[in-house]
């Protein structure tokens, strides 16, 4: 999963607009920076980054940090959920480990370049109407807004180029 991540933010956000953007975005791509982070140090384990274990503990360090800071429970949790659903989202689209020397799952649908995209634009599309229909109306309006599936889109079809030599 690349651009849905992101959309999953734009979920959270639409359900608890306190919660800034600014940070659910980063936090539904935890994983990603944690395995980024890893390799540069020459360390690349995906237990270290995706395991349900990680995903667990960096999903509940993050949102007690939250919790700590805003002293509101319902946005922690939802600071919570954001992190733990890259794991189910990651399952989706490729292999992730589950435990340390447990199996590795997934429907590895990056193996299917275009089936990958329709299902990450259509969770694009339903997450940007949910968080469409959260903004007052004015701002529902504004022809802007159409630019953001559109663009989380285009960021998923050139992550699916890059990946996958055959694609196009």
């Amino acid at each position: 999963m690349f651009a849905g991540h992101a959309a999953l933010a734009l979920l959270a956000k639409a359900k608890r607009p306190s919660i800034p953007l600014a940070l659910l975005v980063p936090v539904a791509f935890a994983p990603d920076w944690i395995e980024l982070f890893a390799d540069a140090l020459h360390h690349y384990n995906r237990e270290i980054s995706h395991s349900l274990v990680s995903v667990g503990i960096g999903a509940t360090a993050v949102a007690l940090i939250y919790f700590a800071l805003s002293r509101v429970k319902l946005d922690a949790f939802v600071v919570w959920l954001t992190y733990v659903s890259h794991w189910p989202a990651d399952f989706i689209t490729g292999l992730k480990p589950t435990w340390p020397g447990g199996p590795t799952v997934g429907l590895l649908l990056y193996a299917h370049p275009l089936g990958d995209i329709l299902v990450e634009s259509a969770l694009i599309v339903a997450c940007w109407l949910v968080y469409t229909r959260s903004l007052p109306a004015v701002s529902r309006r504004r022809a802007i807004n159409a630019l953001i599936p559109l663009g989380l889109i285009g960021m998923q079809i050139v992550f699916e180029a890059i990946q996958s030599p055959n694609f196009g």
